[in-house]
């Protein structure tokens, strides 16, 4: 999950000036939203949607309170599909793609590999002997984004691409990839955006949290979200926010503003404003916001377990 730092970001993005945020369509009123869990698989206890397709029709979520149930996959907000396993392996999802290709590890108590699910089959991604690996993100056109670092040994990570229909990996840098994009860029948790096409890169200047939607990059400050296009250049700053989690075709950025205390909000026509809702979705980790403004996400009972659910406008 992508974490949120606590230092302060100084001058890492470099800029002169301040970029304005791109201009909002008309937005509905302020309203209630109303949370609506996601149904889970029977035998589970709860389950926390990690990530989702860029056309967001197909959620992944993680299953816990069951060790034969691995993942939940919904789509249109039903079950679509729950992936089981012997436990051992545990399989932990962090990525899906359009097409309903689920990428992630598995975890034999001894090692972890990353691998590929699709229509219930788990395939192995390539993995040196003596190495662990995981698989953090997945692209459309089924290029795979992940890591590796030595099982004896310290846990210094090196950030790898297994790329489609290319044999063994690409290696892009140090650190873990946290997003690819459909045009062939990773993004590791360091910064770096490495284009696979000219295997060349440029540095953001901030670390993770970053997240991808609709093409467009989203980082985090304290005071100012940044946005960035993806080939490396900001094009936007949202003054009051904290961190951007999704985006919509009309420019409505869900994410969480600032900076005494840190809630979730909705950013319209430039002003960031609160969410109402009976239960609130967590304001950072995974995030999504449709073009009919209904929010996806997760939030935390009160004994800590997080729960996936959508959020609608009441009328």
């Amino acid at each position: 999950m992508k974490r949120l730092y606590t230092a302060l970001l100084a001058a890492g993005l470099g800029l002169g000036t301040v970029v304005a945020a791109p201009s909002a369509a008309a937005a509905p009123t302020q309203c209630q939203y109303v949370a609506r869990d996601l149904p889970i698989p029977a035998g589970a206890r709860g389950a926390e949607v990690v990530a989702s397709s860029s056309d967001d029709k197909l959620l992944v979520g993680e299953v816990y309170g069951d060790p034969e149930l691995q993942a939940v996959v919904w789509r249109n907000g039903e079950i679509y599909q729950v992936m089981k396993s012997p436990y051992p392996p545990r399989m932990t999802p962090r990525g899906i793609n359009k097409n309903g290709v689920i990428v992630g590890w598995m975890d034999d108590l001894r090692s972890y590999t990353a691998y590929r699910q699709l229509i219930g089959r788990y395939f192995k991604l390539h993995t040196q002997p003596g190495d662990h690996s995981i698989a953090t993100a997945v692209n459309d056109n089924g290029d795979i984004a992940g890591a590796v670092f030595p099982i004896d040994g310290p846990d210094v990570r090196t950030a790898v691409v297994w790329e489609r229909d290319k044999p063994g990996y690409t290696v892009v840098g140090p650190g873990q990839p946290v997003l690819v994009t459909n045009d062939r860029k990773v993004l590791t948790n360091e910064g770096l955006l490495f284009d696979l096409n000219t295997k060349t890169s440029v540095s953001l200047g901030v670390r993770e949290p970053f997240s991808l939607d609709n093409g467009r990059i989203f980082g985090w400050g304290f005071g100012s979200i940044p946005e960035w296009n993806t080939s490396g250049q900001v094009v936007a700053r949202y003054d009051q926010g904290v961190q951007g989690l999704g985006v919509n075709n009309h420019n409505t950025l869900f994410g969480s503003f600032g900076p005494s205390t840190v809630n979730p909000g909705l950013w319209r026509n430039g002003t960031w404003t609160a969410i109402q809702a009976d239960k609130l979705p967590m304001a950072w980790g995974y995030g999504d916001i449709s073009d009919d403004e209904v929010i996806t996400g997760n939030y935390r009972t009160a004994n800590g377990d997080r729960v996936a659910a959508q959020w609608f406008c009441a009328p």
